[in-house]
């Protein structure tokens, strides 16, 4: 079996009919549709924080267009661009904001909190400022930002700890709340059969996927011999091809977590996954990573501070994410994506990967692009390849990037159903 390294996205997840999207989470966590059909939409009661009521906002402004009001990380980037970017004249968002808050009485501040997200974002950092400054004083630039930014980060992570909340409520039993979503499991085994082809086998039982054992554990408590029963479960052997196999994959989702066995394949979650644990309302062990793309801040230069929202710069800090370990560069080897949208926020690891293989020139590495029906994507396929091409040193190379992968087979697009 050739090794493969198999790049998966939110897709997998949604085509075993998990509903993970961003769409699915605000739809089901954060809003409450009951009053849909008379203009009555809101938030859940509970529901409140900076990117929670700024996706709301979103949503109301943008639904009917058919925009990508739900596109939580574009949302995250425009957002964090707007308060900190300069203006011709030199001046901020927040400075304006600031400048506004010591002018405008509260009663007034409250009263002009619901209108356009402008006028939303305005509103949240004038009253962080009555909160936090005392206006009467002038504080350094840099304190002022770094008040900012810490404050938005620390909305980011509960948004993000609620968005794990959510998943885990998903992958049990709507029947019973104690055991695991078995069709979702059952489903995912096979996807994942059908893009790597390790078994012959059609999973219809979790029983085809696992084995379960118990065994007597003697124990001493209180100076009484007590005897426990412990479940162990582990793969089956049919899946010993899969050691083959080096998963990189942009969900929080992990099929082997779930059923908590180990892995027979190196399993790498980009972004985080979810945690372990039950969750409480004081829970900080999620090390789910919403963010955008390193590259985005580092062209945007007077923005540097806001490294913090950059998932690259957040999973260096994050020992809980294991860095992925890329199959070797000197062996035939298949890249097969499915279910990413390929889009801009990811392309630095895109770029990592195919300098790794050396892609232009390695005739060893192959690109497999497998897509569902109603999911095609060869525009994107077009751009990821086209805007790689440019980082190439040789920028005649990179201009035929494309055309040489098509000619040498190296490049394939293919419907699975």
């Amino acid at each position: 079996m050739n090794t493969q390294l198999l790049i998966l996205g939110n897709g997998f997840d949604l085509q075993c009919n998990l509903k993970s999207s961003y769409e699915d989470f605000f739809k089901n966590a954060l809003i409450d549709t009951h009053g849909e059909s008379f203009g009555l939409e809101q938030l859940r009661d509970g529901v409140s924080g900076f990117w929670e009521i700024l996706l709301y906002h979103y949503y109301l402004t943008n639904k009917s267009a058919n925009l990508m009001w739900y596109d939580i990380e574009s949302i995250i980037k425009k957002t964090l661009f707007k308060i900190f970017d300069k203006d011709n004249l030199g001046f901020t968002f927040w400075s304006k904001a600031l400048s506004r808050a010591k002018k405008i009485p509260n009663n007034l501040i409250l009263n002009r909190f619901f209108g356009s997200i402008e006028n939303y974002l305005y509103v949240y950092l004038e009253i962080f400022f009555r909160n936090n400054l005392d206006l009467n004083q002038t504080y350094p630039e840099s304190e002022t930002i770094d008040l900012i930014i810490k404050k938005l980060f620390n909305e980011l992570h509960n948004f993000e700890k609620r968005f794990c909340k959510y998943l885990k409520e998903i992958l049990v039993d709507s029947n019973n709340q104690e055991q695991i979503n078995e069709k979702y499991i059952i489903d995912a085994f096979n996807l994942l059969n059908k893009l790597t082809r390790f078994s012959e086998v059609d999973f219809k039982h979790l029983d085809d996927i696992i084995t379960q054992e118990y065994r007597e554990v003697k124990e001493v408590v209180s100076e009484r011999q007590t005897i426990t029963r412990i479940k162990n479960v582990n793969v089956l052997k049919g899946f010993s091809k899969l050691k083959f196999v080096n998963i990189l994959s942009f969900n929080y989702t992990n099929i082997f977590d779930i059923l908590s066995v180990s892995a027979p394949c190196t399993y790498s979650n980009v972004h985080g996954k979810l945690c372990g644990e039950k969750c409480q309302e004081s829970c900080n062990l999620t090390n789910i990573i919403f963010g955008i793309d390193d590259k985005a801040i580092q062209s945007n230069g007077e923005n540097i501070d806001l490294r913090l929202f950059s998932k690259t710069y957040r999973k260096m800090l994050s020992s809980s994410v294991p860095i992925s370990i890329l199959p070797p560069n000197n062996i035939p080897l298949q890249i097969k994506f499915y279910g990413h949208s390929l889009s801009e926020a990811d392309y630095s690891y895109f770029q990592s990967i195919f300098d790794y293989y050396n892609l232009y020139s390695n005739n060893n590495v192959s690109l497999l692009f497998y897509y569902s029906e109603g999911h095609e994507q060869t525009d994107a396929i077009y751009n990821l390849i086209n805007e790689y091409g440019k980082t190439l040193s040789n920028k005649e190379q990179g201009k035929n990037l494309l055309h040489k992968l098509l000619l040498e087979n190296r490049l394939n697009i293919n419907k699975i159903s």
